[in-house]
């Protein structure tokens, strides 16, 4: 079963849109004739003007299209769907991701990616201080720069950077990797470079690939925490 579900957030604020969405799909499973069968579902969001909490605990939809602006904590904790979103969003948007494709096509301000344990986001813009802060095993990839701190207590995971990064890029970082384009205005003594080599190469152009994103993966440098073990 596919269905689609629009949703305009002058009508339904975003704190009501995860009730609405679950409230149809019962809805849809009640009138299957296979009641264990959950209905793919498709979700377009308009009226967006720079609203926090937009999709939050979304999980388990096809896909998400949002045409606009949102604000912070924009789809926290989302999972196991594709999200396309046409604009600028807030601080810790993806925050707690567990799985899925999210891709922005604008800029993201502090912390995106912060405690993701998976999934992936793709920035087509900039992103603010502490972007994939304390990420526990997603991916992160921003095609232009990132402010300070960027990769703060990550303990696992990717973040790569297409442009350049401010200062104390790695600060506490105890595992998972970083690699970046550009340069950095400091580098953290958390962290080394290391030997980029062909499996690196192979992870960026798969993560490019997912995130429509050309970078050649050559063109990067691999950064590991000094703590973690080899």
């Amino acid at each position: 079963m596919e269905t689609a579900l629009n949703f305009d957030l002058e009508e339904i604020p975003p704190m009501e849109m995860l009730s609405a969405l679950q409230r149809h799909c019962n809805e849809w499973i009640e009138q299957s004739i296979n009641r264990s069968l959950l209905p793919m579902v498709s979700v377009d969001i308009q009226g967006a003007r720079g609203q926090d909490f937009v999709g939050a605990g979304f999980r388990n939809i096809s896909e998400v299209a949002v045409q606009g602006t949102i604000g912070d904590f924009g789809f926290c904790s989302f999972g196991d769907g594709e999200c396309q979103v046409e604009g600028n969003v807030g601080h810790f948007f993806g925050h707690s991701i567990a799985s899925g494709i999210i891709i922005v096509r604008g800029h993201v301000k502090r912390s995106v990616g912060a405690l993701g344990t998976g999934g992936l986001i793709a920035i087509y813009g900039n992103a603010g201080d502490r972007a994939a802060v304390g990420m526990q095993g997603s991916d992160v990839v921003i095609r232009g720069s990132v402010a300070n701190y960027a990769g703060l207590g990550m303990q696992s995971g990717t973040l790569i950077v297409g442009g350049s990064a401010g200062l104390h890029l790695g600060h506490g970082m105890r595992g998972g990797t970083i690699y970046i384009r550009g340069e950095a205005e400091s580098i953290s003594s958390d962290i080394e470079e290391h030997r980029i080599r062909e499996p690196d190469r192979l992870k960026i152009g798969m993560l490019m690939l997912k995130s429509s994103i050309k970078l050649v993966g050559k063109e990067f440098r691999v950064y590991h925490s000094v703590h973690q073990e080899e």
